[in-house]
């Protein structure tokens, strides 16, 4: 003989299998009803729990019941909806084009951030690679205030290119983390549909 504990559990276990939503709904329902049965019929608890039955089939009653009914379309119907979806594909592609569009262009869009810091950096790098030797060829012979100034210029680059290095690493990071997520969402909005 089950216990309500135990027929309860396996009850919970079964519904969990089965991904049922409303488990805690039925799993009170189930408990007031084995209670209630059990008073009104003056019966143990056990003799209830046996004329339910066995808790997996008690699971596949409740995903028959919960299924809904699906209605046929008639003929009619359905010839009118093929022939105007193939009547309306000019406006609904071009609007479906154009969605993908604006979503592509949007994408490019962003990752233009990440490109033009690295641009940056690069061209940060060439001016403090070529203005450290022409600082020091200035210093001897133009004189030593261009040449410290040409100097400075060129560490001021090299400072410049190490800050959008790391602001460029840190981009391109944070949009290829945010590039997969979106991908993972919007795929997953199509499967389900």
């Amino acid at each position: 003989m089950m216990k309500k504990s135990e027929f309860l559990k396996q009850l919970r276990l079964s519904l969990k299998r089965a991904h049922i939503v409303d488990r805690r709904r039925y799993l009170q329902d189930y408990d007031e009803l084995i209670s209630d049965e059990s008073e009104a019929k003056s019966i143990s608890e056990d003799e209830v729990i046996k004329s339910l039955g066995d808790p997996d089939h008690i699971v596949e009653n409740i995903i028959t019941e919960d299924q809904p009914k699906t209605a046929h379309l008639a003929t009619g119907v359905m010839i009118l909806i093929v022939l105007a979806l193939i009547l309306g594909s000019p406006l609904w592609c071009s609007i479906l084009l154009l969605g993908l569009g604006l979503l592509l262009l949007g994408y490019c869009l962003i990752w233009l951030v990440p490109a033009g810091l690295t641009f940056g950096t690069l061209l940060a790098l060439v001016l403090g690679s070529f203005g450290l030797p022409a600082a020091i060829i200035a210093m001897f012979r133009v004189g030593p205030g261009i040449g410290f100034s040409e100097l400075g210029f060129s560490l001021a680059a090299f400072g410049i290119t190490l800050l959008l290095a790391k602001l460029s690493w840190w981009s391109v990071k944070y949009f290829a983390v945010v590039s997969a997520q979106s991908y993972h969402f919007i795929s997953a909005k199509f499967r389900r549909a």
